[in-house]
């Protein structure tokens, strides 16, 4: 049941929470590169999601993440990768490909290969601070309130994460199939307005930080605001729970019932059987 619990969770975690620097990379990079490649830095975000499941289920797991993670610094590092990968998509330009290049709508001036834009989402993702804070919350959460055992954290987090992926394949799908909508001079116009996103994105994960430290107030406002992501795994769980129990106290009910219904059929045959004899 948590593997379902799971993979509800997972689809309705990357609807709600789905804006951020990976989602506009995907989009861009499924518009740009098409279907096929797009999928490398799906993957390469999903990666980045599995192995920082596994270190704080594992390694991480005695470590103060909440601490370490809203430290100013680790906030800059984070906003200065996402802020170069903002440049790097704002300065990136494309043209119309030609008939020599099979297979391609765009083309750049050096081809972009599958690994690397795994490394791209992996990257992207995994130094952004935010993914870390926000995958904390949830192994926190799992622990403290529903109590679950490190067993079933791996049989959850199992079915969320394979859901996650299902839903970046089907982001980039929908995303590839705009690629007839854009030309080679709108496409670069994109480029430019998602690495505008990428760039303030970075400032606001630099500042909001910034004033979170600085700002007694601002942080207890924080700190006393429980995170969204745990109330959604909560009312799934609990709706899944309550679903799967009332099927099965129906099923056991009727069960019982075809059980005494045949047990009242074997002591009429009995009382047949003896008023005969």
């Amino acid at each position: 049941m948590l593997f379902l619990v799971g993979i509800i969770c997972g689809v309705l975690l990357s609807l709600v929470f789905s804006i951020g620097p990976a989602f506009f990379a995907l989009i861009q990079n499924s518009i740009h590169h098409g279907f096929r490649k797009a999928i490398y830095f799906a993957a390469g975000v999903s990666l980045s999601d599995i192995v920082m499941v596994l270190l704080m289920l594992t390694v991480l797991s005695n470590v103060d993440m909440g601490a370490l993670l809203h430290n100013v610094w680790v906030a800059t590092i984070g906003g200065a990768a996402v802020a170069w990968f903002g440049v790097r998509t704002f300065r990136s330009k494309v043209r119309r490909a030609s008939n020599r290049e099979k297979n391609l709508r765009f083309a750049t001036e050096n081809a972009t290969r599958g690994r690397e834009l795994l490394l791209s989402g992996f990257l992207l993702n995994i130094l952004n601070p935010l993914i870390w804070i926000y995958w904390v919350t949830i192994i926190t959460f799992l622990s403290a309130e529903m109590g679950l055992m490190p067993a079933q954290r791996y049989l959850f987090f199992a079915g969320l994460l394979l859901a996650v992926f299902g839903t970046d394949v089907l982001k980039c799908r929908l995303a590839s199939m705009m690629q007839s909508w854009f030309t080679a001079a709108k496409l670069n116009f994109f480029n430019k307005l998602m690495g505008c996103v990428m760039i303030g994105f970075a400032v606001y994960l630099i500042v909001s930080m910034i004033l979170y430290q600085t700002n007694p107030k601002i942080r207890a406002k924080e700190d006393a605001k429980p995170p969204q992501s745990t109330r959604i795994v909560q009312r799934v769980n609990e709706t899944v729970t309550h679903t799967v129990d009332h099927y099965l106290k129906k099923d056991s009910t009727k069960k019982a019932a075809e059980h005494n219904s045949a047990a009242e059929q074997s002591d009429s045959v009995a009382t047949i059987s003896d008023t005969l004899l």
